[in-house]
């Protein structure tokens, strides 16, 4: 029986995410490592709730209103999973300033590849997210090896800009022919294990797909090139309106189309109380795809705001 909806989360470290000062998607650099599983644990039914709405929480609620079973997928998580989550890739991105970040792109993509086709034979559409702390510097590496000169998102709340332009003019030195490399050979030196998954899963998936998220996937969609127009992306308006990154930029260059989901106003007119508040983080999880998702399918904004306010601890 074919459904219509596959919703994929790629789940992924990199040691960038070590660094200090890089990310903010952990409490600690070494807790980045973390956060993939317990986000992917919290979307799956975790009972813990948080203070305030996060990505991970609008994709938990978003697929259970719209009764579709989120699908994680290891593509080079560091961390223990305690749900099923098909490899990928058992390798976490390295740092692409000391040598080529994923060694085994090659390998990454025709196995997603043939995932993606398998996919395809009981879906209509690929809905695809990603989680990877250090992953909006690996973007950045691979769009400016495009061309591209603008700024890219950061879940961090402090300024990041210096830290992600050191790390690419240390792989514009280590790897000096880097603006000549497209697709996998770039994602080889200086990309990061969830791009070579997403790249594969579009080159098996035939029909309709969805990139969920801003940067990472607008990388994604300049790695893949000319897909024949079957590829769009959607993201949150949080992610869309952040005047500290050029994420529309990212996705003219890429040459795709964007649907900007809207987050309820309730949810990001009050002050954050965590670092994990979508007001902050803006983006992942596939969470602008899942709002997507789900007013597609004809759900009402009342009944949308009475599912994400769920996923919040109530004092």
């Amino acid at each position: 029986m074919v459904s219509s909806h596959a919703f994929v989360v790629l789940l992924g470290s990199s040691r960038l995410s070590l660094i200090p000062g890089l990310s903010g998607a952990g409490k600690t650099p070494e807790d980045t490592w973390n956060t993939p599983g317990r986000d992917a644990t919290f979307v799956a039914g975790g009972r813990r709730l948080p203070p305030c709405l996060t990505v991970a929480g609008v994709t938990r609620a978003m697929c259970s209103l719209t009764g579709v079973t989120p699908l994680f997928f290891n593509a080079g998580y560091a961390g223990s999973l305690p749900m099923p989550a098909p490899v990928l890739s058992e390798t976490p991105a390295g740092d692409p300033r000391t040598g080529p970040s994923v060694p085994d792109a090659n390998a990454i993509v025709r196995k997603a590849a043939n995932t993606g086709a398998a996919l395809a034979e009981n879906h209509q559409t690929l809905w695809l997210g990603e989680c990877i702390p250090g992953g909006t510097t690996h973007a950045l590496c691979v769009l400016r090896a495009h061309g591209f000169k603008g700024r890219v998102s950061s879940s961090a709340n402090w300024d990041t800009v210096a830290e992600k332009e050191a790390v690419w003019e240390n792989v514009r030195t280590r790897c000096p022919d880097i603006c000549s490399l497209r697709g996998t050979d770039l994602i080889q030196e200086t990309g990061d294990p969830v791009m070579a998954a997403a790249l594969g899963l579009i080159q098996g998936f035939s029909e309709e797909i969805v990139l969920c998220g801003g940067t990472q996937m607008g990388a994604v969609a300049a790695l893949a090139g000319d897909t024949g127009g079957h590829i769009t992306g959607a993201m949150t308006d949080c992610v869309w309106q952040d005047r500290s990154a050029d994420v529309a930029a990212v996705f003219e260059l890429a040459g795709i189309p964007v649907t900007v989901s809207p987050v309820p106003a309730r949810f990001v007119q009050k002050p954050s109380p965590s670092r994990a508040c979508i007001q902050l983080v803006k983006e992942g999880f596939g969470a602008g795809g899942a709002l997507c998702l789900a007013r597609r399918r004809g759900f009402s904004e009342d009944r949308i705001e009475a599912a994400l306010a769920t996923t919040i601890r109530q004092s």
